[in-house]
């Protein structure tokens, strides 16, 4: 190819390149592929014309300095689409019924009633954060006692779960705990 055409084109391949370099800064990924898809094409119209050792290393260096680029554009992230209005923010919480403390597991439900001390008249609280898998969980006893624990340790807590933050579900009877593990 004529040098100078093949400058020419080299340099605008260049210009593009530091194009997409400047979006990919400001983490623009849709503009930096569409100016890539641009380049590259380029590039291999411009490859196939390369004439002599030093065309030949400069598209090769083209090429390497193109690659590297498709890298950090692959690296770029989706831009966010904005929330919709009057969407609510945040997690909402986990909704305790009897059908979801069924579902918890047995060994979880064994040692939630060994820790209940067979107390008929306690209650248990879960907290309504997390998975919903190894809640904590609060209970209190016929006599008033109230005791947190740990939901993966069942290990006694030294504060209660907060209520007021709605944080806390509604209170279970031990029946219900009871039957829970019964039909496992």
């Amino acid at each position: 190819m004529e040098p100078n055409k093949f400058r020419e084109s080299r340099q605008a391949i260049n210009r593009l390149c530091k194009n997409i370099d400047s979006l990919i800064e400001e983490k623009s990924l849709e503009a930096s592929k569409e100016i890539y898809e641009e380049v590259y094409a380029q590039w291999e119209t411009l490859n196939p014309l390369a004439e002599g050792e030093i065309q030949e290393r400069s598209v090769k260096n083209l090429s390497v300095k193109i690659n590297g680029l498709s890298m950090r554009i692959g690296k770029l992230k989706p831009a966010k689409k904005p929330a919709k209005k009057g969407a609510k923010k945040g997690p909402t919480g986990i909704v305790w019924d009897e059908e979801r403390v069924g579902q918890l597991s047995p060994a979880f439900l064994k040692k939630l009633l060994s820790n209940m001390a067979k107390d008929t008249g306690a209650t248990v609280c879960f907290g309504t954060t997390g998975k919903g898998i190894r809640p904590n969980y609060q209970i209190q006893f016929s006599n008033e006692d109230v005791t947190v624990f740990t939901g993966s340790g069942h290990k006694p807590l030294d504060k209660p779960l907060s209520a007021g933050a709605k944080k806390i579900s509604q209170a279970f009877p031990y029946e219900v705990v009871d039957s829970a593990l019964a039909k496992k």
